[in-house]
């Protein structure tokens, strides 16, 4: 059995930067990526992202072996070619994991001087997982079921 071994991390270019799709969606491995007191002051951490080939047509990009966002379809065809002349090794870009309006977020590329620019209408369409106890839904405390 051949010991088990990290790919050989090859850097990517992003001409332009872009927010990761559907961050409502991916809250709970945002939280099981980031360090306790990356979380406790929730300040923007640089982040080496890690880009993958997901199902057909879509990137995922994996952050401390947890994905943590999916490259937009208007970014796939630039970064899918990346990634493909990158094999076997894999495809690193830089990036920001940052707190915007309540959620945590990539921003992939530089930071512009501007600033991270707000989600796109249309950016995040997977829906926020539901809380479970044991694979129950679990609504709370004294609220509605």
């Amino acid at each position: 059995m051949a010991p088990l071994r990290r790919r050989t991390p090859v850097p990517g270019h992003v001409a332009e930067g872009f927010l990761a799709a559907e961050a409502p969606a991916l809250q709970r491995s945002f939280e099981a990526a980031l360090r306790a007191p990356e979380r406790a002051v929730r300040t923007p951490v640089r982040a080496r992202l890690e880009v993958g080939h997901g199902r057909p047509g879509v990137l995922t990009l994996a952050w401390r072996n947890v994905v943590v966002g999916f490259v937009p379809p208007a970014h796939v065809p630039a970064l899918a070619a990346q990634v493909d002349d990158a094999a076997p090794a894999a495809l690193e870009v830089d990036g920001t994991v940052h707190r915007q309006d309540g959620l945590w977020r990539v921003w992939v590329g530089p930071v512009p001087d501007g600033g991270v620019a707000q989600a796109a209408a249309g950016l995040d369409v997977l829906p926020a997982p539901v809380d479970t106890v044991a694979g129950v839904p679990f609504h709370g405390l004294g609220g509605p079921s």
